[in-house]
């Protein structure tokens, strides 16, 4: 059994000491050729994409700075306007001293700026009688018995928003009911106590 097995080492190790034929050797410098080909192929391609990304984020970057730069070309085109108006609002208002003229003048371009605003979605928040703080901010607060607590007495500042959402939020100033000499009696009393614990 031995002498078996050395007889097919024996084979084994002639196979492999056996020179390789033409056909053989031509083959594998074909294999090594097709290899070597493929191989230039993917990297010529890996470059190739390569470039094309790093031109794509260049362009994308132009057109990022472009797009800040005239993203509000149309809006201020329809904001010279009103500019315009106010202009010849106080060029007539110098040449007349006629003040009404001038007040006129002024609305006209409020109106005029306001529907340009509406145009791109900013409206005033308007109709709204009693405090919300989703839309104002209180800057001070009036006793006043004839009217409801929380009632808006006086707008400082608009609110507006765009396409719906809160884009600025008012400034008013909110009623309170006066406080009774009863009431102020127990708030005194509670900030006594509070002191003394």
């Amino acid at each position: 059994m031995t002498d078996e097995l050395k007889n097919q080492d024996n084979a084994v190790t002639d196979e492999e000491k056996k020179p390789e034929t033409a056909e053989e050797s031509t083959s594998n410098e074909d294999i090594l050729k097709t290899l070597m080909e493929e191989k230039e192929k993917f990297y010529n391609n890996w470059l190739r994409a390569e470039a094309e990304l790093d031109n794509y984020k260049k362009r994308v970057a132009r057109e990022k700075e472009d797009f800040k730069k005239f993203a509000l070309e149309g809006f201020i085109r329809d904001i010279l306007t009103p500019v315009d108006y106010l202009e010849m609002a106080i060029a007539h208002t110098r040449e007349s001293k006629n003040i009404d003229a001038l007040i006129q003048g002024v609305e006209y371009t409020i109106k005029c700026m306001l529907d340009i605003l509406k145009s791109y979605g900013v409206e005033q928040v308007t109709g709204i009688e009693r405090f919300d703080p989703n839309f104002y901010e209180a800057s001070s607060v009036e006793e006043r018995d004839d009217l409801p607590e929380g009632t808006i007495i006086k707008e400082l500042r608009k609110a507006y928003t765009i396409q719906g959402r809160l884009l600025r939020a008012g400034i008013v100033v909110v009623s309170k009911k006066a406080e009774t000499k009863e009431e102020e009696i127990n708030k005194e009393n509670n900030s006594e106590n509070i002191k003394e614990e």
